[in-house]
């Protein structure tokens, strides 16, 4: 059986960039794709991303096609960005899961695609702490560097929490 898609938007691609832990999307058991689009977006790990693209642990995805350029218009008219448009087009083209952390785009995109899976940066670390590639105590810290160092805030105390 093949493995699944997911599409990695930029808000939570860079998440694991920047503390270079993008193994715990790699343990997901996903095939992780991302659109030119967000290729093109993502500037501040750009090195890293290019290696990872480099040594085949990300692919990245031309979009075309009649169908694509009519759910990218559509997306685009609802107020979501160029990354975020063409990334839930290509997961509804592609029956795939969307990495992502924009709460916003997610309301919208599912006013047409309720069906859509999605995963955020704190569903990764959770399936990374089942799967025992990170601890609790490591998710913790990942949660505050994130918060200190890369202004993303998530408002629960701990990992722990969640479980």
């Amino acid at each position: 059986m093949e493995e699944s898609l997911l599409i990695a938007d930029a808000s939570t691609l860079l998440n694991f960039l920047r503390v270079r832990r993008f193994d715990l999307m790699q343990s997901l058991g996903l095939r992780i794709r991302i659109v030119d689009a967000v290729f093109d977006e993502i500037r501040s790990e750009r090195t890293h991303l290019e290696e990872l693209v480099e040594d085949g642990h990300i692919k990245t995805l031309t979009l075309e096609g009649k169908a694509i350029t009519d759910t990218v218009a559509h997306l685009l008219s609802l107020g979501l960005g160029s990354g975020e448009s063409f990334s839930f087009a290509a997961a509804i083209e592609f029956s795939g899961a969307v990495a992502i952390d924009d709460r916003r785009a997610v309301k919208r995109v599912q006013t047409i695609a309720p069906q859509l899976k999605i995963l955020t940066t704190p569903d990764i670390v959770l399936a990374g702490i089942t799967s025992q590639s990170i601890t609790v105590a490591e998710a913790d810290l990942l949660k505050a560097d994130w918060s200190a160092n890369h202004k993303f805030h998530l408002k629960f105390q701990t990992f722990e929490d969640l479980l």
